[in-house]
């Protein structure tokens, strides 16, 4: 077969997908004030990773004989990297919601916390269109919560809006466009 760019280039509807085209949506746990610094979040989400998506193979063997079978389905991690506003709201929202976890000082989950829907949130990645025609996949995680806030380093040779890196476990993820929506 000839090489043909025409060919090529045609595969790649509306020349491909955009990975700066996305926006990320965070409902919070239950019980925090966080409305304000959720919607805040939508706009200041600078990157998130979309997690691989991984069936572990079991071993089943029959007459000396190893069989590969498809087994449980392990949930990734969700890593999103956040812009730093300068009245810290998203990253103290995020710190609350790890202290109500489990706090620092008395190593307890806050009593507010007792029912597992009361500390989990849920996470939102949408891919969007270059025209214009809002979300084209959304992937929901849910039963979501942060397991990780890195660091934000300080530093007097810089002038860059600081960042900082978010890890969220979560339980599963639906897409309707992939078929997973139930």
């Amino acid at each position: 077969m000839a090489f043909n760019i025409d060919t090529f280039t045609s595969k790649l509807k509306s020349g491909g997908a955009l990975g700066s085209l996305f926006e990320c949506e965070l409902t919070a746990a239950k019980g925090q004030d966080s409305s304000t610094t959720m919607a805040d979040f939508k706009f200041l989400c600078k990157e998130a990773v979309l997690p691989a998506s991984t069936i572990e193979a079991g071993t089943v063997t029959y007459m000396g004989r190893a069989l590969q079978i498809p087994g449980n389905r392990a949930a990734q991690q969700l890593n999103t990297t956040i812009y730093n506003d300068e009245d810290m709201t998203i990253r103290n929202t995020i710190e609350n919601w790890m202290e109500m976890l489990n706090s620092h000082r008395s190593n307890s989950r806050n009593t507010g916390m007792a029912g597992f829907r009361s500390y989990t949130g849920s996470l939102k990645v949408k891919q969007l269109s270059k025209e214009d025609v809002g979300a084209v996949k959304t992937y929901d995680f849910l039963d979501c919560w942060p397991s990780s806030c890195a660091e934000v380093p300080l530093s007097w040779e810089t002038n860059e809006i600081q960042t900082f890196a978010v890890t969220w476990e979560y339980n599963y993820w639906k897409s309707d466009e992939s078929g997973t929506g139930a």
